[in-house]
């Protein structure tokens, strides 16, 4: 597949994120596991069953435009279910 992900799930540790994580893969629909905590992340993938059938990766990304940049490049879809952020 190089460089494509079809679809990339930001913010899977959180209740919206594996939602989406779960009818990806009942749907059989390949995607990238990303958020700020690959630790957390690789949790909440690992507890929906069959997900090693559609999980391209699990990635770790910083809060910053380059970092996203590089995650959604080759992406045809973004899931963003991260926020809201208070400093």
């Amino acid at each position: 597949m190089g460089t494509e992900k079809p679809v990339v799930v930001y913010g899977v540790s959180g209740y919206t994120g594996r939602l989406i994580c779960e009818y990806l893969r009942e749907y059989n629909v390949p995607f990238v596991a990303a958020g700020r905590d690959k630790d957390r992340i690789q949790e909440v993938v690992d507890r929906i069953p069959g997900v090693d059938d559609v999980l391209q990766d699990v990635v770790q990304v910083e809060h910053s435009v380059g970092a996203h940049t590089e995650l959604f490049s080759g992406a045809s879809v973004v899931c963003n279910t991260v926020g809201p952020f208070i400093n």
